[in-house]
């Protein structure tokens, strides 16, 4: 059975959502936003059962945690796959390449690292490219961990919206809320599925 997996913070609140709206485009010189933006309570967890693939500091997005899951549910078109989830931004890392991890094991604690940061938060970003789990369309050159997009390849990054649930049963008792209006936040990212 595939997995559901839930958000990385409790009391979430979404920021800036994925590839959404013009106030983004004007404030962040019109860079297109590959994942989803959030705060919420400091401590930020695994997402699901897989296995760290890379982590460390990265020159423009700070701490940096990558992590493989597999066969994850899609609430929104079907069918379950693969993924990569890239963790930003963190001010610690709490995990090492190779670990195992559950939904209840700490990645880190939320932050403010890296250079294009504009207050504490994490960056969630999500890619159905199991074979290059560091390439990242975010950024437009290579850095020391992370490396910008492969030449001529195709977006394969996906709205976390499509694959995060919100688990509000003991004792995660997650929440969601989207906050700055429409223009920052699509507000279907409030509206994923809630599981117990």
């Amino acid at each position: 059975m595939a997995q559901k997996l839930i958000l990385p913070v409790n009391n979430c609140k979404v920021t800036v959502s994925y590839k959404w709206g013009n106030a983004y485009a004007l404030n962040y010189d019109g860079r297109t936003h590959y994942g989803m933006d959030m705060y919420g309570n400091s401590t930020v967890y695994a997402i699901g059962t897989g296995t760290v693939v890379a982590c460390g500091w990265d020159n423009v997005c700070g701490n940096v945690v990558v992590i493989r899951y597999n066969d994850v549910a899609d609430h929104v078109y079907g069918g379950s796959y693969d993924v990569i989830v890239r963790y930003y931004h963190l001010a610690s890392i709490r995990v090492k390449k190779g670990q195992a991890v559950t939904k209840d094991t700490v990645v880190g604690i939320i932050g403010s690292t890296g250079t294009h940061v504009d207050g504490i938060h994490l960056h969630l970003e999500i890619d159905k490219d199991t074979q290059y789990p560091c390439y990242t369309p975010t950024l437009s050159g290579n850095s020391n961990l992370l490396k910008r997009g492969r030449r001529g390849a195709k977006d394969t990054t996906i709205d976390p919206r499509r694959v995060l649930h919100c688990k509000v049963s003991a004792p995660d008792r997650q929440s969601i809320a989207a906050v700055n209006g429409t223009n920052w936040v699509d507000p279907r990212d409030a509206q994923i599925p809630k599981i117990q």
